[in-house]
């Protein structure tokens, strides 16, 4: 009977345990029942299992959200690539001196809703303007 009843407990363990420790729990639970009391060890035995399923479950389940986080991750990064088509343009101005024409052409790409950002050098001026 009481190794009936310990066999019923080893249940709550997950069977990969049960399969390689589920002889040595049982003969240990057997013989700690004589000094600490049978229904202690069953509890324990129940108690036990319950937890390394909890701890397994958990260990799943952070596999599982880490593997939606990259996925999600990954799909955000390729929608956005696809969202801008690979269309991005770019130009490069420059001019050297004074440079009205090249300076109005700028503030007509800023109006149209480029974005320009300007670099000044000793020879002369140049902009790069990107228009996602």
């Amino acid at each position: 009977m009481r190794a009936r009843l310990l066999d019923l407990c080893l249940l709550a363990y997950p069977r990969a345990v049960r399969e390689r420790d589920g002889d040595h729990l049982r003969d240990l639970a057997d013989e700690l029942a004589d000094d600490h009391g049978f229904g202690r060890e069953a509890a324990g035995l129940l108690w036990a299992g319950l937890a390394e399923r909890r701890r397994r479950a958990r260990t799943g389940r952070a596999l599982v959200a880490s593997v939606a986080a990259v996925l999600l991750v990954v799909s955000g990064l390729a929608w956005t690539a696809a969202a801008q088509g690979g269309r991005a343009e770019e130009d490069l101005l420059g001019c050297a001196g004074r440079c009205p024409e090249v300076e109005a052409e700028v503030a007509a790409r800023v109006s149209d809703g480029w974005t320009c950002t300007e670099r000044r050098e000793p020879t002369g001026a140049g902009w790069r303007c990107v228009r996602d």
